[in-house]
């Protein structure tokens, strides 16, 4: 069997998705293990004095091991770049590059990022936004979060966030110190999904806000 074919159906899309949210995953671990110069030298001599000794297995098993390890890297990191957090990440990627496009190369209507916010439909009152993210978190079984997708779905079907996406609302809520959780794992209907969202606990002690009217016309 030829090496290419154990590679069929593989995305390398959703492989270059799952390693970079392997990385962002593993990188504040990383940051957290230090090592002190004593430490380093212990391991070099333990190392110097064991070597005798291992140098015949590793030589007999290393590649063995790190093909192992390569190969279920790779599975690892295709699974995940085919969840649903991966295809909102590579959804904000786009859209980043679009508006990046767009800043590069305006329209003949010198159309600029300030002009592209004015589509935007104006932000409901922080009071009312965040009655509406505890009103969708109670949708969830868990009742202790809400993703930004389902807050915008169902804003939108109570005269909201026109013209509005993923990325928006996330800016905008960040722009309001409230923290978010990537990836996070929320079961809505009986469906469950990992996506960006915040926690109920992160939103800030406001005046009680009103969650508005469903509209009829809405879509």
């Amino acid at each position: 069997m030829k090496p290419s074919q154990y590679l069929a159906g593989v995305s390398v899309t959703a492989l270059g998705l799952g390693n970079r949210l392997i990385i962002r995953a593993l990188r504040p671990h990383a940051a957290k293990v230090k090592v002190t110069k004593q430490q380093l030298g212990g391991a070099v001599g333990l190392l110097a004095f064991l070597s005798p000794v291992l140098a015949r297995p590793v030589a007999r098993y290393a590649p063995t091991t790190i093909t192992i390890l390569l190969v279920l890297w790779v599975v690892v990191a295709v699974v995940v770049g085919n969840t649903e957090a991966a295809a909102e990440l590579a959804t904000t990627d786009a859209d980043k590059s679009k508006k990046a496009k767009a800043g590069a190369q305006p329209t003949s209507g010198e159309q600029t990022d300030a002009d592209q916010d004015d589509e935007l439909q104006d932000a409901p009152a922080a009071d009312d936004l965040y009655a509406l993210i505890r009103y969708v978190a109670q949708m969830s079984d868990q009742g202790t979060a809400a993703h930004l997708s389902q807050v915008l779905e169902e804003g939108q079907t109570r005269g909201l966030f026109d013209g509005w996406q993923v990325p928006d609302l996330r800016a905008h809520l960040e722009g309001l110190g409230v923290a978010l959780v990537e990836g996070k794992k929320l079961t809505f209907n009986g469906r469950q999904r990992n996506r960006l969202a915040v926690a109920v606990d992160a939103l800030p002690e406001t005046a009680p806000g009103t969650v508005p009217a469903v509209v009829q016309d809405a879509a």
